[in-house]
């Protein structure tokens, strides 16, 4: 059941502009959009449930000539210290527009927006980007009427309204019951091909070409959801969260399944795209999220990336803090690598050896995840 992934995409989807099926207009005016969010119950108490609701409040930025000089303006920048005079000529050319005007919208900095739990309001300011990430609490017994009211148990809506009267819909992924699995996946190069280490073809799979899946990621997702019980998706990415309506819409229709989402918002403080994913803050970004989920919930954690970031050393890093709930890290080799290449020997020669494990081919990984994919095997 996608109902509620539908309420959230309306907006997005009145009518298709182009042939992702997304329709942009509504960068051209004051909007909303809320990124699907988690919801967990305290540890310590049991009657209260914590809500994380993250948003970005923007306009429309009309002094920008989108299909001139700003765009042209934007891949120089881009390409600066990137490319050479043929790469810029050959993407200024196929550059999806669409795709760029996220970039170009005006963060609307301290405004309140007002979050509608049942009959309660919350009322939050944004940031100097136009971003709120607050952490809400209400009762279990509101969250069972939540449930009870919208027929669903593993996600529910909530309302947020802005400054002008404007609403949106958000939706939050209910970490329940309290013990589980829950899957922290990367997005690129983990299971969207974006060839994060090549500088032209990261820009050209960003804004040129449709995004394309990892092939067997989706099938060997969808098994883990189906064959372990209580098994949850977070979508943890280091790219823009200018992008997420594409990356939501890349997740909906390559069938993986419905998760949060927790990805960086992008500043022109940046040099490019490619500095900003492989940049400290990145590794900064997922090492706080991991230890979020971890720190407030008791369930294990299953860790997927790629080795063209830095994913090895980042879950490394959180399998040896909490050697006890991570149950297993799983890195796809996209350098040719040999599993047993020097660099994930030492970045993990302190995480146990049947808990980690390297491939290049979804079938090589194993679909049960009750034990270490190691002993799963033996």
């Amino acid at each position: 059941m996608r109902h509620l992934w539908n309420i959230i995409t309306d907006k997005f989807k009145d009518t298709a502009t182009n042939k992702f099926h997304i329709d942009m207009r509504h960068f051209d005016k004051e909007e909303m959009i809320l990124f699907p969010e988690i919801a967990y119950q305290s540890l310590n108490n049991d009657n209260i449930w914590k809500i994380v609701t993250h948003g970005w409040r923007y306009e429309g930025n009309r002094r920008k000539n989108w299909i001139g000089i700003s765009t042209s303006l934007w891949i120089e920048r881009i390409a600066k210290h990137m490319l050479n005079e043929n790469d810029i000529l050959y993407l200024n050319g196929s550059i999806n527009r669409d795709r760029l005007k996220p970039f170009f919208v005006e963060d609307e900095s301290n405004e309140q927006i007002k979050i509608k739990i049942n009959d309660k309001i919350f009322p939050f300011r944004t940031d100097r980007y136009g971003q709120f990430n607050e952490e809400i609490e209400i009762t279990n017994d509101e969250i069972q009427k939540l449930k009870q009211q919208q027929q669903r148990n593993d996600f529910i809506t909530y309302d947020a309204i802005g400054d002008n009267q404007d609403t949106a819909k958000g939706i939050m992924q209910l970490i329940e019951p309290r013990k589980g699995i829950s899957i922290i996946s990367d997005v690129d190069d983990t299971i969207k091909i974006s060839e994060v280490l090549d500088k032209v073809r990261l820009i050209a799979n960003t804004f040129i070409f449709p995004f394309k899946p990892v092939p067997g990621m989706a099938e060997l997702y969808q098994k883990w959801h189906i064959n372990n019980n209580n098994c949850t998706f977070h979508y943890l990415s280091g790219m823009p969260d200018q992008l997420y309506t594409l990356t939501h819409e890349f997740i909906y229709n390559n069938k993986f399944p419905d998760g949060s989402f927790h990805m960086r918002h992008f500043g022109w403080a940046a040099s490019s795209i490619f500095g900003f994913l492989h940049s400290e803050s990145t590794f900064i970004h997922k090492i706080t999220y991991l230890r979020y989920f971890l720190i407030n919930t008791i369930r294990d954690y299953v860790l997927v990336g790629d080795s063209g970031e830095r994913d090895p050393e980042i879950y490394a890093t959180i399998a040896k803090e909490y050697p006890e709930r991570v149950r297993a890290i799983f890195i796809r080799a996209i350098k040719g690598e040999t599993f047993d290449d020097e660099r994930f020997l030492n970045t993990f020669k302190e995480i146990p050896r049947e808990k980690w494990q390297i491939f290049n081919d979804p079938q090589q990984v194993p679909i049960d995840l009750s034990r270490a994919p190691r002993a799963a095997a033996a």
